[in-house]
């Protein structure tokens, strides 16, 4: 049966407002306001996953699109509104259409676009109008009523569908829970301190656990991996989201905790430091770093 598509049509009562891409607190997503000129978006990590994810459709590789979902941009396709003067953006009385599509089974699915130019070719060439927003708030809309899920790059070979209960899962009931800390880890651009204020100020991180049983199938404890380091190191990691985890070691699950508690036990078990996110985009924090945390 073939997807069908179409566009989500609610007529504006107010005007909407423009997330901030860094937030340093949580925010009220509102909808996004159209400027006069479309935003060019590149989300080149989220490219890149979705490359991997075209060439083998695993559960590794499908964590790894998610987790690159926790920062970044996506463009929604607005290209069905309605807009009485689109040199002044979204005003009240203008129709925004949403691009969606519905798939065999009748669950309706967000479109989002990595670039303008993903967008384009699924429009093949035709005129387009497309919203900008954080990605973390394009998969936390697409959690919730009326959508099913996503549908991330349609018509490109790296098309990528997670539904609801699969983005709740690997990025929580708010995939912006660390915005702040995964922009940090991709762009890179932060000093040392300031990227280490921002591990202190990060509320919850992960660990990857693994149940162990006996012969009846009886839990008899748990284990929490560490990684070796070229030269015989022993590191602790400690992961962002959920689909951190399982982009690194699809078995193991994942367990919320501060990143405190992480510090304390790295320390108390004489490990060489901690490796955050270390499925890619990593640092290392080292023993005398971790001291700061661990009070």
């Amino acid at each position: 049966m073939d997807d069908m598509l179409g566009q989500e049509q609610p007529t504006a009562t107010d005007d909407g407002g423009d997330v901030g891409l860094f937030s340093r607190g949580k925010k009220t997503v509102q909808p996004p306001a159209p400027p006069a000129e479309q935003k060019l978006v590149r989300n080149e990590p989220l490219q890149a996953a979705l490359q991997a994810w075209s060439t083998a459709k695993d559960a590794r590789r499908f964590a790894g699109v998610l987790r690159q979902c926790a920062t970044g941009e996506l463009l929604l396709d607005g290209t069905g509104s309605t807009l009485a003067d689109p040199a002044r953006g979204f005003q009240q009385g203008d129709t925004l259409a949403i691009g969606y599509r519905t798939d065999e089974h009748g669950r309706r699915l967000l479109l989002a676009f990595t670039s303008n130019e993903r967008l384009a070719d699924y429009h093949e060439g035709a005129a387009v109008l497309s919203f900008a927003q954080p990605a973390a708030s394009t998969l936390a809309q697409a959690a919730e009523e009326p959508y099913d899920g996503i549908a991330i790059d349609p018509g490109s070979d790296g098309l990528c569908i997670a539904y609801a209960d699969e983005i709740r899962r690997h990025l929580t009931d708010e995939p912006a829970l660390n915005e702040e800390l995964k922009a940090a880890l991709v762009t890179r651009t932060l000093p040392w301190d300031d990227l280490l204020d921002v591990i202190g100020r990060t509320r919850t991180v992960f660990i990857a656990t693994q149940e162990a049983r006996d012969e009846s199938g009886a839990i008899t404890g748990i284990s929490v991996p560490t990684v070796d380091g070229k030269n015989g190191e022993t590191y602790a990691i400690a992961f962002t989201s959920p689909a951190e985890v399982w982009a690194w070691a699809p078995p193991f699950d994942a367990h919320p905790t501060g990143f405190s508690n992480i510090a304390r036990a790295a320390l108390e078990d004489g490990t060489d430091g901690v490796v955050l996110n270390p499925a890619g985009q990593s640092v290392l924090i080292a023993p005398d770093e971790l001291a700061r945390f661990a009070r």
